[in-house]
């Protein structure tokens, strides 16, 4: 399968302010490619480049050196701005920061609107995004109303009513409480799997990261792990490293295992913890 986005050695400084020290690479020789249809989650811990990452998707930031192509368009060329943003969307980690319009259905108009759509066809985009996001219900409702999981999800809406092929999710569920998470994950493992829309979420939540395709590690600028969640989660002891832990699961696995219970060891997701614990009782 072709990638959709591909990252071609990038490096990115932020500018510094004049008489400051130059600034260290955001980005540093970064190649990376996202196949079409993907589940990528992107690790690592502050300042290790992720975000950075995000804004390189789309042309929000232009690398400072290599290249940034969306399916054979370069970033760097402003003439396909539009249709680069057209085929890949970001959402960050603030929704009240991404919502314009004081009522749901007119927020996800929003994005269609500035494509020039006819009234019907903005209508049907506004619909079927607020379906897709199980949101539908609240077209009418007051945005500043809604929880903050229900914004996010608004947020996503506003982005799938542009019909991207790819999006880049900037920690959506770090401000929000338990239940948000599930709801915005949800959302956006729906979207994958149903829509077959690509996407690549950036998280500090390890066991949000264990349910993607593939997992990416970050650290000081660079890649330092790519693979299956499984084949990079084996890797406990250097991610303990660089400050970031083991999905929740696999942690009480391999507390268990030490006390001589026979749990398997690739253990990551709740689903797997649970099959083997009632494996085990069964066994008995």
């Amino acid at each position: 399968m072709e990638n959709i986005v591909e990252f071609q050695n990038i490096s990115f400084r932020y500018s510094e302010d004049e008489g400051e020290e130059k600034l260290p690479l955001a980005v540093d020789g970064v190649s990376l490619g996202i196949k079409a249809g993907e589940c990528v989650a992107v690790l690592g811990h502050n300042g290790s480049g992720k975000s950075t990452l995000a804004k390189l998707s789309n042309s929000i930031l232009i690398p400072t050196e290599g290249k940034v192509m969306v399916k054979g368009m370069d970033t760097a060329d402003e003439n396909l701005s539009y249709d680069i943003r057209k085929t890949v969307g970001v959402v960050f980690q603030n929704p009240d920061n991404q919502i314009v319009a004081s009522i749901v259905e007119e927020d996800v108009a929003f994005g269609p609107e500035n494509l020039g759509l006819p009234r019907e066809e903005i209508r049907r985009r506004v619909d079927d995004a607020l379906k897709a996001v199980d949101m539908y219900e609240y077209r009418t409702h007051e945005s500043h109303k809604l929880s903050g999981g229900q914004k996010q999800r608004v947020a996503i809406a506003g982005i799938i009513a542009m019909r991207p092929e790819c999006i880049f999710f900037d920690e959506p569920t770090a401000m929000l409480d338990p239940k948000g998470r599930k709801e915005v994950m949800d959302t956006i493992f729906r979207l994958n799997r149903e829509y077959n829309i690509t996407v690549v979420y950036i998280t500090h939540f390890m066991d949000e990261a264990a349910l993607a395709d593939r997992v990416v590690v970050m650290d000081n600028a660079k890649i330092l792990l790519d693979g299956k969640p499984k084949e990079v989660f084996k890797n406990d002891s250097l991610l303990k490293k660089i400050g970031l832990d083991v999905p929740s699961c696999a942690y009480l696995a391999k507390e268990l295992r030490r006390e001589n219970i026979n749990i398997p060891e690739d253990i990551l997701t709740r689903e797997e913890f649970t099959q083997s614990v009632l494996k085990l009782l069964g066994e008995k």
